[in-house]
Parts: C-alpha cells; sequence; structure tokens
C-alpha cells in the first residue's frame, strides 16, 4: 500500500493509537489538512468552525460508548448535513451495520477489509453515493427499519439490564409495555431472541468501564 494523495480535510475520531500511527503513515500529509479527535463533544466543536469536511471515525472510543456514538451517527445529518462521513470500524454485527447502511448519508468501510477501501470511500465523498466496502456488504443480510425515540430509550436500558420487569419498575411502566417494546425493536432489526442477546453482547463489549 503506498501513500495516495488526498485533496480533502479529513477528521478523524479513532480510539486505537495504532490505527491512528497507521492512518498518518497513509495519508500524504503535503495536500491534507487532517486531525484526531476524542469525542464527540470535540467532533461538534470542529464542525463548526468548518462543517465541510470528510468525518471518518470508529463507532466508539476509550470514554464514549457504541450506544451513544451511533444514535450521533443517526443524527448528524441533522445538524451537520454538508459533512461526509466514513464509518471505518471493527464492529461486526449484522443489525448494527444495517441501521447505519440505512442511512444514505454516511459510507461504510470494515477495518478487515483491504485499506484501498477506506481511500475509494474517501473517493465516493464527491459523488454523493454511500460507499459499502465487501466486508461491510457481506455483512449486510437484510434491510431493517428504524428505531423510534423510545425504542432507543429501551434499548439503551436493555444493555445495562435485560431484565423486563426490573425495567418496568425503573421506568413505571408495565411489564407488557416493556416486552412489546422489546418485540418491536427484534422485529425492526430482523431478530429473534438469540439474534438480540448477540446486538446487546455488541454494545456491551464497547462500553467503556
Amino acid at each position: 500500500m503506498t501513500n495516495i494523495p488526498i485533496r480533502e480535510t479529513i477528521l478523524f475520531y479513532e480510539p486505537n493509537p495504532w490505527v491512528r500511527k497507521g492512518l498518518r503513515a497513509l495519508i500524504d500529509p503535503e495536500p491534507t489538512h487532517y486531525q484526531f479527535v476524542h469525542s464527540i463533544r470535540e467532533i461538534d466543536a470542529v464542525l463548526k468552525e468548518n462543517e465541510k469536511q470528510i468525518l471518518i471515525m470508529e463507532l466508539y472510543n476509550e470514554s464514549e460508548n457504541l450506544y451513544d456514538v451511533l444514535r450521533f451517527i443517526l443524527t448528524i445529518n441533522d445538524f451537520w448535513p454538508k459533512t461526509p462521513l466514513i464509518i471505518f470500524t471493527e464492529v461486526t454485527n449484522a443489525s448494527i451495520l444495517a441501521m447505519l447502511a440505512a442511512e444514505a448519508h454516511l459510507s461504510l468501510v470494515a477495518k478487515d477489509d483491504p485499506l484501498d477501501c477506506l481511500f475509494e470511500a474517501i473517493a465516493a465523498v464527491d459523488t454523493g453515493v454511500g460507499y459499502r466496502s465487501p466486508g461491510i456488504q457481506t455483512a449486510l443480510t437484510q434491510p431493517v427499519e428504524p428505531l423510534s425515540n423510545s425504542e432507543w430509550h429501551m434499548l439503551a436500558m436493555m444493555i445495562t439490564d435485560t431484565n423486563p420487569q426490573r425495567i418496568a419498575r425503573i421506568t413505571h411502566r408495565s411489564y407488557k409495555t416493556v416486552s412489546s417494546h422489546k418485540l418491536n425493536i427484534m422485529r425492526k432489526l430482523g431478530l429473534n431472541q438469540v439474534g438480540f442477546m448477540r446486538l446487546i453482547l455488541a454494545f456491551r463489549l464497547q462500553h467503556p468501564a
């Protein structure tokens, strides 16, 4: 893999220091302005100064969990519509990737794919068409429906506590209502009980201590 000049301004959100080092080595620094940020708050602050940057980001870091970053990504177009977004991730859960793939405003690149795929995603920015790397395409088995705000809230609670009876007590809702939300989430994401537990586990594995 050789250095490829990219005449764009790029903003990186990447938790792994080795990946950060590799990205610096891969991108020709002369025509490229880039910087690394370490929080969603920093992303917002930098984009306030210049919204027209390519944002390349992982789905979590050492201080922000996958759930919060995913919610930020799914709403970013409401706040920063001029910011091209590329998800460069090691997350492999098909449901999470499908939720992202449903968003036309972003591109998806698996870290296990050749690094050429990342540059192809950057090159596709000017076309306005979201890029999907081969590994992402293989992982995507079926489209999903978007979750409502209440379903996202319920999913967040289930990530920390899968017991619907305790969630019902905390939220002052009936057990039937909590179970109904869970079934709706599973239906929209095309999951059975095993698939749902795998989704919960995927969120928990990328949750800062």
